[in-house]
């Protein structure tokens, strides 16, 4: 895993509530866990919008019926 060093000027009250949800970890493994949780609900709340926005055939039969080899 690549590592990037970052300078960040956070809010002393954020970051206190942050590593109160993580107690025992450092800042940088707080601030890891909250971009990874972040991301995480992005992508399944991105995937919701998506629902029914794509229109998609129905091959299965098809499939089935190659996979059984008819």
């Amino acid at each position: 895993m690549c590592q990037m060093r970052t300078t960040l000027d956070l809010d002393d009250e954020l970051m206190a509530a942050l590593l109160g949800r993580y107690p025992g970890a450092s800042k940088t493994e707080a601030i890891e866990r909250a971009v990874r949780a972040h991301l995480l609900s992005d992508a399944a709340t991105r995937l919701r919008e998506l629902a029914g926005s794509m229109e998609l055939e129905d091959r299965s039969a098809e499939l089935r019926s190659v996979d059984r080899g008819s």
